[in-house]
Parts: structure tokens; sequence; C-alpha cells
């Protein structure tokens, strides 16, 4: 059981590291919850609309949900992608940058386990 607290404890210290020297726009807790719940999505190959999106929590006002996507969107995270049958539905979906913190993220819990 230890060995995972210290994997852990290894990648939050990995993170903050990281962020401190990170090229890309820092990103706080609320901005990488939504994140992470969103690349639980994602993950799954699920589409999200805004809709969807803004009810992605119960932990946040939809209204709160839908100002983090307007941060995140400006910060270059997000994007919104228009569909092609119905011009009034739009996705949200990540970014080369969004994949790229992803990515970053990925690496550090690999290194973390080592």
């Amino acid at each position: 059981m230890s060995h995972f607290k210290d994997v852990y404890q290894k990648f939050v210290n990995l993170m903050i590291a990281t962020e401190e020297l990170s090229e890309l726009p820092s990103l706080d807790p609320i901005e990488k919850r939504l994140l992470a719940l969103l690349s639980a999505s994602w993950s799954n190959n699920k589409k999200m609309t805004v809709v969807e999106t803004i009810n992605i929590t119960q932990e946040l006002s939809t209204s709160t949900v839908f100002r983090y996507i307007k941060k995140l969107r400006h910060k270059g995270y997000l994007e919104l992608i228009v569909d092609t049958v119905d011009n009034r539905v739009k996705y949200v979906s990540p970014t080369k940058q969004c994949d790229k913190y992803f990515s970053k993220m990925g690496k550090l819990m690999a290194e973390a386990s080592k």
C-alpha cells in the first residue's frame, strides 16, 4: 500500500515542478478537474456537446462550468466544433495544446511509477 502512496506523492511533486517550468498556460484546480472529466468522456470516444459538458458534474453550477469552458477556450485548451447536421449543436473538443497537456501528465505518471 505504501508503494502507491509513494508513487502518488512523487507524481504530485513532479507535477508541481513541471508546472512551474511549463510553456503551457497555467490551469487552476477547477480547469484541471473539468479537463479530467472531459478526458474520461473523450477516452471512451464520446463526443461532448456544450450542453452535456455544462452538466458533466454536480459539483459546479452550469453557469460556472460554462464560464470555465470559455476560459479554457481562451487559454487554447478547448475548441468548439459546430455539428455538420445541426448548427445549433456545438461539440467541446480538445486542441493540440490540450493533447500536449494530457501527454505531459501521462509522462509524469509513468515517471512517478518507476
